[in-house]
């Protein structure tokens, strides 16, 4: 078996669906000592510390985390964090081992490929900007 084009660095993140912003807030950064990263309104999401990330699936903001879901999954995926990788190779892998790309996501410190496991499981692969291969 051939290695693939990155190494996993290891867990960069869990997206959580929440009911209610304020109180998962209030629980995990005020009981459980995360703090708050990032705050994405657009989206109905807040970046937290210790790999947590929250969308808020009351906020019509946040409704898109529902789409196609189970009632009661609350994980929507989790992320691998990445060594840098070359995008055309990574698709190339992705590919030849017959692995759809169910989502792409480039962000100007990022870029994400989400792929589903055997059992169904998204994963979602990031490679943040300073981990990309220098060209």
């Amino acid at each position: 078996m051939t290695a693939p084009p990155f190494t996993p660095l290891g867990l960069d993140h869990l997206l959580l669906h929440v009911r209610g912003m304020d109180a998962a807030e209030h629980f995990y950064c005020g009981v459980l000592g995360c703090s708050v990263q990032h705050r994405m309104p657009q989206w109905g999401m807040l970046e937290l510390s210790a790999g947590v990330t929250l969308v808020d699936t009351a906020d019509p903001k946040g409704a898109w985390a529902l789409e196609g879901k189970q009632a009661g999954r609350n994980l929507d995926h989790f992320a691998i964090a990445t060594s840098a990788w070359d995008e055309a190779a990574m698709r190339d892998w992705l590919t030849s081992r017959e692995v759809t790309i169910e989502e792409e996501r480039a962000e100007e410190d990022s870029l994400s490929f989400y792929v589903r496991d055997p059992s169904g499981n998204m994963v979602e692969l990031i490679r943040k900007a300073d981990r990309q291969p220098v060209t």
